[in-house]
């Protein structure tokens, strides 16, 4: 097999089995506007549509052809240049502006280079001169026909693969959120005191982001930050996690770097988009006391403060190792007394109002 072989496109077959179909119209589903304020011409321009097998109308009055352009554009249309009230070029630049992709033949019965430079500016390939022969009205239609049909088809194809393109990435995300998320239960579960904690961090930020009246997009992101908030403790021992007493200033250390690690386990996920600098500042503060970047103010994301702010609040009514959880009023009381230091007043108010109650 040569290289001209192995580059050669799918055939519609091969297209079909990957789920894109495209009808390709029949002459007679192909509906054709003739307009011309000459009545003999007209009546020859229809016949002439009529027996190559298009289903045809005929406008005298060009101003009556847009309206019905409006109502319902033809894949084609076929217009005399010289007419009062609406020239052709005019009528033809109106109908594109309806349907971009309307095909049009132009007809005139100067033939001058004027004339061409009108089509030219219009798209138009080919213009007819009069009188009117069948045979090339037939080409020109024929041209318009199947120009229009490229057209079609190609825009069926791009969709098609933008969609098909959507749904590969709705299936990346799953397939990486599912895996992930199931390291993070594991995780979690290493110790009574952290099992569920991602999944109730998860549920609490999505609660604050729709509280604030985020889109669904920025409400999901802010969810799969949650989930994977804690994912870079992986690389901390199970010793510290357990320790029951005040962490060494090593140990301390050791874990402020998890925030960093999870990046850099997800960071190659482009796919999960704002996610991954949530996750990086769902421990930086607003007043630049957090961690990893010592961020303040709006150099903080508004996800990474939702974020911040339920993993703060679950942890407040968690148990822990070297201490028993608190109770949602001592918790509210924690949060306010630090509003506007560890996070806005806004943020702080839409955590308190959208509390789950999962602890």
């Amino acid at each position: 097999m040569d290289g001209t072989e192995r580059s050669r496109a799918p055939t519609d077959g091969q297209l079909r089995q990957l789920g894109f179909s495209f009808h390709v119209p029949e002459v007679e589903e192909v509906e054709v506007f003739v307009v011309d304020d000459d009545a003999t011409s007209l009546e020859l321009m229809e016949a002439f549509v009529r027996r190559i097998g298009h289903p045809v109308r005929s406008f005298a009055d060009p101003r009556e052809a847009l309206k019905a352009i409006h109502e319902g554009a033809p894949k084609i249309l076929v217009t005399d240049m010289v007419m009062p009230e609406l020239s052709g070029v005019d009528l033809a630049r109106a109908a594109r502006a309806v349907d971009p992709d309307i095909g049009v033949v132009l007809v005139t019965g100067v033939g001058d280079a004027g004339t061409a430079q009108a089509t030219m500016q219009l798209g138009v390939s080919t213009f007819l001169t009069k009188p009117l022969e069948l045979s090339h009205l037939t080409r020109a239609l024929q041209r318009a026909f199947l120009k229009r049909a490229a057209d079609d088809h190609h825009r069926a194809m791009v969709n098609w693969m933008y969609e098909s393109m959507d749904r590969n990435a709705q299936a990346i995300r799953e397939v990486t959120l599912g895996t992930l998320s199931s390291l993070t239960n594991a995780m979690d579960a290493r110790s009574p005191h952290f099992r569920g904690h991602s999944r109730a961090v998860a549920l609490q930020a999505a609660a604050v982001a729709e509280t604030l009246g985020l889109g669904d997009q920025e409400i999901e992101a802010v969810r799969n930050a949650g989930i994977l908030h804690d994912i870079g403790m992986i690389g901390v021992p199970d010793a510290v996690v357990e320790k029951p007493g005040a962490l060494s200033a090593e140990e301390t250390a050791l874990i402020r770097t998890h925030c960093e690690t999870g990046v850099g386990i997800i960071e190659p996920m482009k796919h999960l988009g704002p996610t991954i600098r949530y996750v990086l500042e769902h421990h930086e503060r607003w007043d630049g006391s957090g961690y990893p970047d010592a961020k303040a103010g709006t150099e903080i994301s508004l996800g990474g403060q939702i974020v911040g702010i339920s993993e703060t609040w679950i942890a407040i009514l968690e148990s822990r190792p070297y201490r028993q959880g608190r109770s949602r009023e001592q918790g509210q009381e924690i949060l306010r007394e630090r509003e506007d230091e560890w996070f806005t007043t806004e943020v702080t108010t839409a955590l308190i109002e959208s509390d789950i109650g999962l602890i």
